[in-house]
């Protein structure tokens, strides 16, 4: 398996939740047989699972009703969500520990937040000794803990397996202080999607500590594998990252009867897979098809960090080596500093990287509209002397809204150029390009290219955008979003004109690899997917059919 062309990798979820619960979007899934579909389509041979209701109704009820509706299917781990005993909701630890090793039950998971109690040493010690003393793994989500909290359970607990879920590209600065005191922490991996993150972690932690998870029903199951097929880690890691691991720890129970364990079993074989999802089972970069990668982002040459993230390997060197890795042909870029400040530096910083990479980055350019003397400068050395492909506005940091009569200027220079404005979609409006902005400036400069990012951050962010793209055919979605949000792709391919749609990843923040997953997985036909990746940014831009050729 990997980048080098070997078999595909069998893949066990640690990460999944059943049942039907209270919020739901009709996209997402709730019925055990559309979880095995998905299993089967991302190749997934097995799950750990808890059942919904045992979060959000009641604890001993929802693990009850998780029994009996997986019954005895062999794919399935049951997880069970506790509580301590204080309030007789639950049994004593020892007798619930029991019971659940009985039932074959080889893991557990506590919602302290959401549940209301308290992770101290008389509050949880007797349950999580039980647990340790039979090396049950405890799972716990990132937002339920503090970090000092996470830190004393470990400690007091230094035999229990503890599994955090839902680390992101952002979460460099908790997760690498806390595996680095907590051996025995545990990194589930469905949002782990930061820019070379596997490689930064397997040399310093050692694979063992990754477990893959897919964050279903929430999460798009095949673009979460795209990081274990795809990072430049030793491939003997992959399988071990895959489902080795977590095999391992419910191996690790003491004193678990009942249902047997599932077999890391080859997947399942895909005949009608078309030629990228084939390739992509097999962790080979893309090299045969024309990709662009609409949405990226560049910082100073030997940038550790930017915008408060931590964030190695960010320059224009880093992205060529990270864009042959998967596949990418080209990326259009803005750097974060002409995000943040929009000074002429960072437009220089742009120009450089292209000058440099000439047949595989474009960049947009910046402003900062609170300086008028730098922004009438800059529209005139950068924008209209064409060195730029388009605009990326970014109202965070320089407080400006995008509909902001200040910004006239240099929508005007994108109207007469038929250039592309790259907006951060988002429903907030004091800082962002919502669809209804988008269709206001669209209509207003019908000639400009307005392209609303993170479409995917949710449904309902989806629905508003689909709207704007059937009211406009100026208006494009861009579909990056870290949470790879079930079921929109497909939304989007049905609801809206297939040329409006475009691939993105916001590399270098984030890795590549998920977002491309996000497309290759989609049930959408081949030369949709030829579209997305590529083709649709090339129409944008003019390209030529000549131009178009695979080049990573």
């Amino acid at each position: 398996m990997g980048v080098y062309g070997m078999s595909p990798l069998a893949f066990f979820d640690c990460n999944c939740m059943i049942g039907v619960r209270a919020k739901r979007d009709s996209r997402e899934i709730y019925r055990l047989d559309e979880f095995r579909r998905e299993f089967e389509h991302s190749d997934i041979v097995g799950a750990v699972v808890y059942h919904v209701v045992a979060k959000e109704y009641s604890c001993d009820y929802g693990n009850r009703r998780l029994m009996r509706e997986i019954g005895d299917d062999p794919q399935l781990v049951p997880q069970w969500v506790l509580l301590p005993h204080h309030t007789q909701e639950m049994a004593p630890a020892p007798e619930l520990v029991a019971e659940m090793l009985s039932l074959g039950v080889r893991t557990a998971r506590i919602f302290p937040s959401t549940h209301g109690f308290g992770t101290s040493e008389y509050i949880l010690g007797p349950l999580l000794s039980e647990l340790e003393r039979h090396r049950i793994p405890l799972f716990i989500d990132q937002g339920e803990v503090s970090d000092a909290q996470l830190v004393a359970l470990c400690h007091a607990h230094p035999k229990l397996p503890v599994v955090v879920c839902g680390f992101t590209y952002a979460s460099d600065w908790r997760m690498i202080p806390l595996c680095e005191q907590c051996p025995n922490l545990h990194v589930e991996t469905s949002l782990l999607q930061g820019h070379n993150a596997y490689r930064r972690f397997v040399p310093r932690f050692g694979a063992q500590r990754l477990l893959f998870g897919s964050g279903l029903p929430f999460r798009s199951p095949g673009a979460t594998t795209m990081m274990t097929r795809y990072e430049d880690i030793p491939e003997q890691t992959r399988p071990m990252i895959a489902g080795g691991n977590m095999l391992q720890l419910l191996r690790g129970v003491i004193g678990a009867e009942g249902r047997p364990l599932p077999e890391l079993a080859s997947p399942a074989e895909h005949p009608d897979d078309d030629a990228i999802l084939a390739c992509v089972r097999r962790g080979e970069p893309l090299s045969k098809e024309f990709i662009i990668d609409s949405h990226g982002h560049l910082a100073h040459f030997g940038a550790m960090g930017a915008i408060g993230i931590p964030m190695p390997a960010q320059d224009a060197d880093e992205a060529i080596v990270t864009m042959d890795r998967v596949g990418i042909d080209m990326m259009a870029f803005s750097m974060w500093s002409g995000l943040v400040d929009g000074d002429p530096e960072a437009n220089d910083l742009a120009i450089n990287a292209v000058s440099r990479y000439p047949d595989r980055l474009m960049a947009y350019g910046c402003y900062n509209n609170n300086y008028p003397d730098m922004y009438e400068a800059e529209l005139e050395r950068v924008f209209r002397a064409g060195k730029v492909i388009g605009i990326k506005p970014y109202g965070q940091y320089n407080r400006a809204r995008i509909d902001d009569p200040r910004r006239a200027a240099s929508w005007e220079w994108a109207n007469e150029a038929g250039a592309i404005v790259l907006g951060c979609g988002s429903f907030n409006e004091e800082q962002q390009m919502s669809p209804a902005i988008a269709m206001k400036l669209a209509e207003r400069y019908p000639n400009a290219k307005w392209m609303i990012s993170h479409v995917t951050s949710s449904h309902a962010f989806a629905r508003a955008t689909i709207e704007a793209c059937n009211a406009y055919p100026n208006i494009y979605a861009e579909v990056c979003y870290s949470l790879l949000t079930y079921g929109i792709m497909e939304m989007l391919y049905e609801q809206i004109p297939l040329e409006q749609i475009l691939y993105g990843s916001d590399m270098l923040m984030r890795d590549p690899a998920s977002q491309i997953g996000y497309v290759a997985f989609a049930r959408i036909p081949y030369e949709a997917k030829q579209r997305i990746f590529g083709h649709n940014f090339a129409d944008m831009l003019g390209m030529p059919d000549g131009g178009r050729t695979p080049r990573a």
